[in-house]
Parts: structure tokens; C-alpha cells; sequence
């Protein structure tokens, strides 16, 4: 019975051998675990190359929504400077003035309304703050500046005010779609970089092949050989 127990514990031991110089990984799921680390670096890149060209829309759809805008207004300035039915003579001096006074101020400044308020309390901030004499003047002059174009603003015509409420509502809404779109793929951009993180250590893991060298076999062989005569006592 004792010479079984050693062939049985002989067995397992080569088995065992056999088992763990099998761990080397096969070249195929190296290849594959390359391929996903690729394929995972080229889908970040599209993303990337994607949340460029979708900011790019974004910001020409902006751009021509303010460029149609300053169009509605300039033709709702007009209409309310030159009613229709109006009989009374116009010269082109009389036309050039009322455009520069009716006309081109609110293209020129549409859309400023909010941005003249912000950066009047700016300004604001920086003078209680501001101790060098010259700067103090030159800040309360820029100040003047605004507070002389918000005044002219104040004087917008109500037609004008409507139409420019509607586009800046439109690209208010356009503004919100960009920062959505953009945050979503901020999102998957970061999901890719983890899953790419995962798998490169899952692939450095996988590069690193198992194996024994004779000297180890050996060394385990007798261990095994040693345990099996201890098991068996001295009988």
C-alpha cells in the first residue's frame, strides 16, 4: 500500500507540474488583448475628433443665429424708423442720420444688454478695491463709457426688444444643447480612458507567462517524494 500511496503522490505531483507549466498564455489572446487596446485608443481618439467637430457646430450655428439676428433687428429698426404709409419727404442726409441714430446702434450692440450690467458691477468691484489714483481714473472713466451705452440701450424701441428677446432665446437654447452634448461626451471620454486603463493592465498581466524551470520541477519533485515517505512513517 505504501508503494501505491508513493506512485499516487508521484502522479499528482507531475500533474500538478504539468498544470502549472501550462500557465502561458496563448498567443491568440495575446493578439486579441493587443487588438482591444487598439481598438479602445482609436474609439478615444474618434471621440475626441467627434466633441471638436460637434463645439465647431456648435459655435457656427451661434455665430449665424447672432448674424440672422442682427439682420431681424437691423429690419424691425428700419420699420419702426420708416413706417410704411409714411408721406413725408426723406433726403438722403435726413436717411443717413436716422440710420446711424435708430438703426445701426442696436445691430451694432444686440445682444449686449446682460454683458453691459455684468461688466458695469465689474468694474464696480474694481473700485472698491483700486488705490493707485490713476487707475481709479482710468476705471471710473470706462465706467462712464458703459453706463453712457446702457442709457442708449434703454432707448431701444420695443419692436426691437421683442425680436431681440426671441434670438437671444434662441441661442440661449443652442448654448444649452452645446453644453449638454459636450458633457455627455466629457462622460464617454472618461469611461474609455477607465476601460483602456483596465485593459492595459489586464494586458500586461497577460504578457507575463507563467513557467518553471527544470531546477524548480525538480526541487518540487522531491518535496512531494519527501512527503509521501513522511506520510509512510518508518515502516
Amino acid at each position: 500500500m505504501r508503494r501505491e500511496s508513493k506512485s499516487a503522490l508521484t502522479s499528482v505531483t507531475l500533474s500538478m507540474l504539468v498544470l502549472v507549466a501550462g500557465c502561458v498564455t496563448p498567443i491568440e489572446v495575446k493578439q486579441a488583448s493587443k487588438t482591444q487596446l487598439e481598438l479602445l485608443g482609436a474609439l478615444g481618439a474618434a471621440v475626441v475628433d467627434l466633441q471638436s467637430s460637434l463645439d465647431n457646430f456648435h459655435k457656427d450655428k451661434q455665430a449665424r443665429i447672432r448674424q440672422e439676428g442682427r439682420i431681424w433687428i437691423a429690419r424691425q429698426a428700419i420699420e419702426v424708423s420708416y413706417p410704411l404709409g409714411s408721406n413725408s419727404k426723406t433726403t438722403a442726409d435726413m436717411l443717413f442720420e436716422t440710420h446711424k441714430r435708430n438703426v445701426q446702434p442696436w445691430i451694432d450692440y444686440a445682444f449686449l444688454t446682460d454683458d453691459v450690467a455684468t461688466t458695469i458691477r465689474r468694474l464696480d468691484e474694481r473700485l472698491k478695491t483700486t488705490i493707485d489714483p490713476s487707475l481709479k481714473v482710468q476705471l471710473t472713466n470706462e465706467k462712464l463709457d458703459w453706463e453712457r451705452l446702457q442709457l442708449a440701450l434703454a432707448n431701444k424701441p420695443s419692436a426691437v426688444k421683442q425680436i431681440e428677446a426671441v434670438i437671444t432665446d434662441d441661442l440661449q437654447v443652442e448654448q444649452e444643447t452645446a453644453a449638454r452634448v459636450d458633457k455627455v461626451l466629457d462622460i464617454l471620454r472618461a469611461q474609455i480612458a477607465s476601460m483602456k486603463e483596465l485593459a492595459s493592465r489586464v494586458d500586461a498581466w497577460l504578457a507575463i507567462d507563467v513557467t518553471i524551470t527544470q531546477e524548480q520541477a525538480d526541487a518540487l519533485k522531491s518535496g512531494f517524494s519527501r512527503a509521501a515517505s513522511a506520510l509512510g512513517g518508518n515502516k
